[in-house]
């Protein structure tokens, strides 16, 4: 694994634990409002970062690790990675974008994971636009169909970004169908981005209150999903 950045705790990032933050380096994904755009390159980050002894040094104090990105599954030995940390006592979560099924099938398989949260991050039409030409719809709807049949707590996650429209939200609600829970996330305005996405970067968006009235209105469509904002 290749560790960019820890962030040693959060109260925020795994329901129900105290838990530390581990950036992987590198993504398939180019997200056009990305907030972690230094991390999308495979090369960077601190390959000598000590993962083991940080971890050490905190068992007793954190009850889990979030493995997060970056996008964890492109690392082949992330269930290595994974095993030491359950090996140390801690529970695991994995921030995936559902790029690699193949990956979240075998983490599943072998009982390394104690939730995930899932990007679900546009309607079908629209993914490579808003992911980039390497994004997949059909590996996040693997993804997706996994986590569902496993039985482990997980969530779905959504941006929403300028430019994604009300019937935008009820095209990825009838695709996810029922979840424990839908988090939708209101945008923020990344630091980084690039020179071409400008205009999309400050397109007009929904904000909090105009996500919670769209919520309101839409609660009969969506009544069987338990959504935070």
């Amino acid at each position: 694994m290749r560790i960019a950045a820890i962030q040693g705790s959060t109260l925020l990032d795994f329901p129900g634990r105290l838990a530390c933050i581990l950036f992987t380096q590198g993504c398939p994904y180019d997200c056009f409002y990305c907030h972690n755009r230094s991390l999308i390159a495979l090369e960077g980050g601190d390959g000598a970062v000590d993962v083991e002894a940080f971890l050490t040094r905190r068992i007793g104090l954190l009850d889990g690790v979030v493995i997060s990105g970056g996008e964890p599954t492109m690392h082949s030995d992330l269930p290595e990675f994974a095993g030491l940390i359950k090996g140390m006592g801690y529970a695991v979560k994995l921030d995936t974008n559902g790029c690699n099924p193949k990956m979240v099938r075998r983490l599943l398989e072998d009982n390394l994971l104690d939730y995930v949260a899932l990007d679900v991050k546009a309607t079908e039409a629209d993914y490579r636009s808003v992911c980039g030409p390497n994004a997949s719809w059909e590996a996040v709807e693997e993804s997706l169909s996994l986590l569902k049949a496993s039985g482990i707590g997980f969530e779905v996650r959504t941006t929403v970004y300028p430019t994604m429209e009300s019937d935008d939200l009820r095209s990825i609600a009838a695709t996810i169908s029922t979840v424990p829970l839908w988090r939708l996330n209101t945008y923020r305005v990344p630091d980084h981005y690039k020179s071409e996405d400008h205009e999309r970067i400050h397109a007009p968006v929904m904000d909090g209150f105009a996500i919670q009235r769209w919520l309101d209105e839409n609660r009969a469509f969506i009544k069987a999903l338990e959504v935070t904002t």
